[in-house]
């Protein structure tokens, strides 16, 4: 089974880039990354909320926004793809994740992850659908394959400008891991921003984000939803 875990943090409480503890948190993702590379089939960091952008779709021309979806005290700054036998394998990753010790790891059930293989030309940016929840969001209902269709169409059309896609399971399917003085709590749902996250992600390359933006402006997403764009953080 494949797992999309999204990482939570308190933006208040994380170190200042170029100080130690900053060192230290980073290392401690790789090392992280070292020994959990047999399960992990993607992932990215996250610039900070203030870098978004947010595309709303009405019934007119989809609105672009600067900033993330909603201001929440606790944000998304990054992301696993995780392929484990069962959720308990999940769980088990999820807690070694530095964030789990300070914020939160919200894993959710995937109904696919696809990387394309396309040549990296652009700065990466992470696309996350933000809103209510409907039909069209549980897989195996007629709604989910009409939006499967329009979301093939969507890549057919970006080409080499999609990276990666997600298409995940209900929220009410999510479990979220904390670490707290060395107990690992896990609990039903999502907390924070992810609770708001639908049905898909998508990895782009763009030139920038004003182009990144223009790129998400097609991606399916319903009346009462959102695309947030966010540029990856790319480690030096």
């Amino acid at each position: 089974m494949q797992y999309l875990a999204l990482l939570g943090s308190d933006p208040s409480r994380e170190p200042e880039p170029g100080t130690p503890e900053f060192a230290a948190r980073s290392e401690g993702y790789v090392r992280f990354g070292e020994r959990a590379a047999q399960s992990l089939r993607g992932g990215a960091a996250l610039e900070e909320p203030a870098t978004a952008a947010t595309i709303r779709h009405g019934d007119g021309a989809p609105l672009v926004t600067d900033g993330p979806f909603a201001e929440t005290t606790e944000v998304i700054g990054g992301f696993y793809v995780f392929e484990t036998d069962t959720l308990d394998d999940a769980i088990e990753l999820a807690r070694q994740i530095p964030s789990a010790g300070t914020g939160w790891v919200s894993l959710r059930p995937l109904a696919g992850w696809w990387p394309y293989d396309h040549e990296r030309i652009g700065q990466r940016f992470l696309a996350m659908a933000y809103g209510k929840e409907g039909a069209s969001d549980t897989p195996g209902t007629p709604e989910w394959e009409a939006a499967g269709e329009k979301h093939m169409a969507f890549v057919a059309g970006a080409g080499d400008g999609v990276l990666a896609g997600a298409a995940l399971h209900p929220t009410t399917m999510a479990t979220t891991v904390q670490v707290r003085d060395g107990e690992v709590i896990v609990t039903d749902g999502s907390l924070g921003e992810a609770a708001d996250v639908a049905a898909c992600i998508y990895l782009l390359q763009a030139a920038d984000r004003d182009a990144a933006v223009e790129l998400a402006r097609g991606v399916p997403t319903g009346p009462e939803s959102a695309a947030e764009v966010r540029p990856v953080w790319e480690r030096s």
